[in-house]
């Protein structure tokens, strides 16, 4: 996997000691926000090195704008290291530290990091951030990344898994009934009798990245969490419609 292997799965675990503990607020309008593009570059001869990020910026129409603005900016600093936590105080001094590493690496010509994150669900009281994150960081392929912040503007927090989820079981039966159509697998065969699966304790599991978008509740495997890398990602999408009682629905 190369260098691109970040600290991405472990992020939510970090900035949810950042979230708000004000009190109960729900009587505020739908958040307003602008979509922020950063670029820079940096070039060593002919080896070079790129950063892209789009994502929203939310304004000050909601007293929790500022810390979703943090988290956002928290995630996107995570795309540029490796392996170990740095708590840079500007998003321009994560960038730079990332070419300065990149300097060092002289067996590769390129590298580059894209991430778009855009809003992909928001009510008066949950807003949910989906990352795409593609990454050169050397290695035999790129990196494709897909993520979910959700927060819950009621309590103004960073929702973790147990917030979002409800019921664990009846949500694991329905990934596994999906997961058998999206994979083709009999419903009559298990997972683990196919062989072709990372399974915890021989069952599916649900994936590190859940969140909401549209009118939908997605669960996306990424590359090497459940299957091999050249079986690709597992996205699967269940109507919010179908979740009451199961998942959080706001």
């Amino acid at each position: 996997m190369g260098r691109g292997t970040l600290l991405l799965l472990y992020l939510p675990y970090i900035l949810i000691q950042m979230a708000c503990q004000a009190p109960k607020e729900t009587d505020f309008p739908r958040m307003g926000f602008n979509l922020a593009v950063f670029e820079k570059n940096n070039c060593y001869g002919e080896r070079c090195a790129n950063v892209s990020f789009s994502y929203p910026e939310f304004d000050s129409s909601h007293p929790y704008s500022q810390q979703i603005n943090t988290h956002i900016e928290e995630q996107l600093k995570m795309y540029l290291q490796f392996g170990v936590f740095h708590d840079y105080e500007t998003l321009d001094a994560a960038v730079d530290d990332f070419f300065e590493v990149f300097e060092l690496e002289e067996d590769t010509v390129l590298w580059s990091v894209d991430v778009e994150a855009r809003v992909s669900y928001m009510t008066e009281r949950l807003i949910s951030i989906e990352f795409k994150n593609l990454s050169h960081t050397g290695g035999n392929h790129p990196n494709e990344h897909l993520m979910f912040l959700n927060f819950d503007l009621d309590q103004q927090s960073l929702m973790v898994r147990e917030d979002v989820v409800l019921d664990h079981g009846k949500l694991i039966e329905k990934a596994d009934r999906a997961f058998k159509n999206y994979h083709q697998v009999s419903m009559t065969k298990s997972l683990q009798e196919d062989g072709r699966f990372f399974l915890e304790e021989g069952t599916i599991f649900l994936p590190f990245s859940i969140g909401y978008r549209g009118s939908n509740l997605v669960l996306y495997y990424n590359h090497y969490e459940i299957s091999p890398y050249d079986m690709g990602p597992t996205e699967l999408l269940f109507p919010l419609s179908e979740l009451k009682n199961i998942v959080l629905i706001k």
